[in-house]
Protein backbone atom coordinates (compact mmCIF):
# COMPACT_ATOMS: atom_id res chain seq x y z
CA UNK A 1 0.00 0.00 0.00
CA UNK A 2 2.85 2.37 0.73
CA UNK A 3 4.19 2.16 -2.84
CA UNK A 4 0.74 3.11 -4.15
CA UNK A 5 0.75 6.35 -2.15
CA UNK A 6 3.55 7.98 -4.16
CA UNK A 7 2.03 7.56 -7.66
CA UNK A 8 -1.41 8.54 -6.41
CA UNK A 9 0.05 11.52 -4.56
CA UNK A 10 1.80 12.61 -7.73
CA UNK A 11 -1.41 12.27 -9.70
CA UNK A 12 -3.31 14.29 -7.12
CA UNK A 13 -0.67 17.02 -7.36
CA UNK A 14 -0.93 16.98 -11.15
CA UNK A 15 -4.72 17.23 -10.92
CA UNK A 16 -4.45 20.29 -8.72
CA UNK A 17 -1.91 21.83 -11.09
CA UNK A 18 -4.22 21.17 -14.02
CA UNK A 19 -7.06 22.87 -12.23
CA UNK A 20 -5.13 26.10 -12.45
CA UNK A 21 -4.57 25.79 -16.20
CA UNK A 22 -6.97 27.02 -18.84
CA UNK A 23 -8.05 25.89 -22.29
CA UNK A 24 -8.50 26.63 -25.97
CA UNK A 25 -11.27 24.09 -26.20
CA UNK A 26 -11.91 24.38 -22.52
CA UNK A 27 -14.65 21.79 -22.20
CA UNK A 28 -12.62 19.17 -24.05
CA UNK A 29 -9.53 19.81 -21.95
CA UNK A 30 -11.56 19.83 -18.76
CA UNK A 31 -13.03 16.47 -19.71
CA UNK A 32 -9.53 15.03 -20.25
CA UNK A 33 -8.46 16.26 -16.81
CA UNK A 34 -11.61 14.93 -15.15
CA UNK A 35 -11.18 11.53 -16.80
CA UNK A 36 -7.66 11.24 -15.39
CA UNK A 37 -8.90 12.27 -11.96
CA UNK A 38 -11.66 9.66 -12.13
CA UNK A 39 -9.14 7.00 -13.10
CA UNK A 40 -6.96 8.03 -10.16
CA UNK A 41 -9.89 7.74 -7.77
CA UNK A 42 -10.77 4.32 -9.18
CA UNK A 43 -7.16 3.22 -8.72
CA UNK A 44 -7.26 4.35 -5.12
CA UNK A 45 -10.25 2.10 -4.55
CA UNK A 46 -8.53 -0.78 -6.34
CA UNK A 47 -5.36 -0.31 -4.30
CA UNK A 48 -7.28 -0.80 -1.09
CA UNK A 49 -8.61 -4.15 -2.23
CA UNK A 50 -5.93 -5.23 -4.70
CA UNK A 51 -4.54 -8.15 -2.71
CA UNK A 52 -2.44 -10.27 -5.06
CA UNK A 53 -3.26 -7.93 -7.96
CA UNK A 54 -1.24 -5.12 -6.37
CA UNK A 55 1.39 -5.12 -9.12
CA UNK A 56 -1.21 -4.57 -11.85
CA UNK A 57 -2.73 -1.67 -9.94
CA UNK A 58 0.71 -0.14 -9.43
CA UNK A 59 1.48 -0.43 -13.15
CA UNK A 60 -1.84 1.17 -14.07
CA UNK A 61 -1.10 3.96 -11.61
CA UNK A 62 2.25 4.56 -13.28
CA UNK A 63 0.57 4.83 -16.70
CA UNK A 64 -2.02 7.30 -15.41
CA UNK A 65 0.75 9.36 -13.82
CA UNK A 66 2.65 9.49 -17.13
CA UNK A 67 -0.49 10.58 -18.97
CA UNK A 68 -1.10 13.27 -16.38
CA UNK A 69 2.47 14.57 -16.68
CA UNK A 70 2.13 14.86 -20.45
CA UNK A 71 -1.25 16.59 -20.12
CA UNK A 72 0.12 19.08 -17.59
CA UNK A 73 2.92 20.06 -19.96
CA UNK A 74 0.44 20.46 -22.79
CA UNK A 75 -1.94 22.60 -20.70
CA UNK A 76 0.82 24.83 -19.34
CA UNK A 77 1.89 25.69 -22.89
CA UNK A 78 -1.63 26.04 -24.20
CA UNK A 79 -3.28 28.25 -21.59
CA UNK A 80 -1.98 31.29 -19.77
CA UNK A 81 -4.76 33.82 -19.11
CA UNK A 82 -6.48 33.90 -15.73
CA UNK A 83 -9.92 34.03 -17.37
CA UNK A 84 -9.28 30.81 -19.28
CA UNK A 85 -7.90 29.17 -16.14
CA UNK A 86 -11.11 29.98 -14.28
CA UNK A 87 -13.26 28.68 -17.15
CA UNK A 88 -11.27 25.46 -17.23
CA UNK A 89 -11.63 24.97 -13.48
CA UNK A 90 -15.40 25.42 -13.67
CA UNK A 91 -15.70 23.09 -16.66
CA UNK A 92 -13.55 20.52 -14.89
CA UNK A 93 -15.75 20.59 -11.80
CA UNK A 94 -18.77 20.02 -14.00
CA UNK A 95 -17.05 17.09 -15.77
CA UNK A 96 -16.03 15.60 -12.42
CA UNK A 97 -19.71 15.40 -11.53
CA UNK A 98 -19.98 12.69 -14.17
CA UNK A 99 -17.21 10.58 -12.60
CA UNK A 100 -18.36 7.05 -11.79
Amino acid sequence: MKKMTLPFGMLLFVSIALASCSGNTIESDAKKIAELQCRALQLLGKSMSAGSNYTAVLEESRKVSEEADALVKQMEKKYTSQADKEKLAMSMLKALGECK
